[in-house]
Order: structure tokens, then sequence, then C-alpha cells
């Protein structure tokens, strides 16, 4: 017998009527994109600073700043149509990729809004605060 055709266990048993698919590609942009230029941001700003502290430009620091609010709105837009898509309800505990897909579009648009907050915190941040300090 190989490993594809092994039988299921009672847990991993779809229940009757659910149709077991994977998660869409958007979904996880949606709830991953966010947190991934922020953590992007925060590296590439520890290599630009020290480079524009010597230079005395900042306009690599601002144009990373302003790139990771792009991509952190993106990722945000990702999620807002996820959850659009699944019908704008409240995330229920039922099965089936509806529940989920409301689910992780929520948790997107949540999870977005705040780091594209704390994105752009920080490159406000950049005109009042100088590199060299």
């Amino acid at each position: 017998m190989s490993a594809t055709s092994r039988p299921r266990s009672a847990a991993e048993a779809p229940l009757p009527g659910s149709k077991v698919e994977p998660a869409p590609f958007l979904e996880w942009v949606g709830l991953l994109l966010p947190a991934v230029s922020f953590f992007a941001h925060l590296q590439i700003g520890y290599v630009l600073v020290p480079l524009a502290c010597t230079t005395r430009q900042d306009i690599w620091v601002h144009v990373a700043g302003v790139l990771s609010i792009l991509l952190s709105l993106l990722g945000n837009l990702a999620a807002w149509r996820t959850w659009m898509s699944a019908g704008r309800e409240a995330p229920g505990d039922g099965p089936g990729t509806m529940p989920r897909t409301r689910f992780m579009g929520a948790v997107g648009l949540g999870m977005g809004a705040i780091f594209t907050l704390i994105l752009t915190a920080q490159w406000i941040a950049v005109f009042f605060i100088g590199t060299c300090q």
C-alpha cells in the first residue's frame, strides 16, 4: 500500500458535504505580505541607515519606507478581496473553505492594517529624526 492510497483515519476524513480544497494563493498573500514587508523593511533599514549617515543622503531610507508601505497596502488589498469574495460575514466555526476564507481574510485585514500603520509611523519618524542621531 503506497503513501497516497493509505486509508484515512476518522480525524482525517472530510465531513459529508464539505469539499477539501487547498487555500487560494490570495488568502496567503493577504495574510503574510504585510508582515513580510514590515520585517524586510526593518532589516533593510538597519543596512541603509549607516550608509545614509556616512553619505548624508536619506533618499534610500525614504525609498525603502515607501516601497514597504506600498507592499503592505498590496497585502491589505489582497486580504480585502479575499474577505469580500467570501461574503463579508463573521468567520463561522463550520467546516469547509468559506469559513476558512472568511477567517483568513478578516485576520489578514486586521494584521495588515496594524503593519501598515507601524510602517507609516516608522517612515514619518525618518523625517523628524536624522539618520545619524
